[in-house]
């Protein structure tokens, strides 16, 4: 009787089987990341002998998985005002679910006021989140205080300083309040000038990022979108 009575148990306890063999276990399928990158000149890759290898939005595409889909809609010149002309609808239109956007050393050169700036780095990053669908990256602006291509100008440093100060302030303020997330460029340049290397991230025209320059950007995007979506994972 007690014997009988423990395989029944037994038989309880044990897994049911089928002739279908286990259960599916197999975790949904991720859709791939749809990528597009907005900008400018540092974008394109302007200087670099392969800037389809070494511009920096190739290098951040190379941290991303191997089915991630990539645009560059970037544009040599182009000013927040400009991309929101020529690149936002393609950019929209690609349904991306992650944009970096790098658009600032333009609008300081042509001497766009910061009001204006902000108002339309807002309509362009509230345009490429799609109601939320999209991760925006937004870079801030490099310290440029030290650009052997400035310094022919004779700008002074604190004027300069005091630009990309004010710049800064108002692309943190439009990343907050339309939810993107912040590349802080501007630190890591500060990072690369206490460590020696700032020189070596400027290119041959003194001007544009150097292909080490552009190693370090596509770094610094890296680490930002890591850290976005380690805080989505939890």
């Amino acid at each position: 009787m007690r014997r009988a009575l423990l395989i029944a148990m037994t038989l309880v306890l044990l897994p049911a089987c089928t002739d279908d063999g286990p259960p599916d276990v197999t975790a949904p399928e991720r859709e791939p990341i749809v990528y597009v990158a907005v900008g400018a000149s540092e974008t394109v890759g302007h200087g670099l002998a392969e800037p389809e290898e070494q511009a920096w939005p190739r290098l951040f595409l190379r941290t991303l998985p191997d089915d991630t889909r990539f645009t560059s809609v970037g544009v040599s010149g182009a000013k927040v005002a400009t991309a929101l002309q020529q690149q936002a609808g393609p950019a929209v239109d690609a349904q991306p679910t992650l944009v970096t956007v790098w658009l600032n050393v333009n609008d300081i050169a042509g001497f766009v006021a910061v009001e204006t700036y902000e108002q339309q780095l807002r309509d362009l990053v509230r345009r490429l989140r799609r109601n939320g669908e999209a991760t925006v990256l937004v870079a801030n602006t490099p310290a440029l205080d030290k650009l052997p291509a400035l310094a022919r100008f004779r700008l002074p440093a604190s004027l300069v300083n005091t630009t990309v100060d004010r710049y800064n302030v108002v692309i943190k303020r439009v990343v907050d309040a339309e939810r993107a997330v912040l590349v802080d460029l501007h630190s890591a340049s500060l990072r690369a000038r206490a460590e020696g290397k700032e020189a070596s991230y400027v290119g041959p025209d003194g001007f544009h990022p150097s292909a080490a320059g552009h190693e370090a950007a596509a770094a610094e995007f890296a680490a930002a979108y890591r850290a976005t979506a380690a805080v989505a994972s939890r």
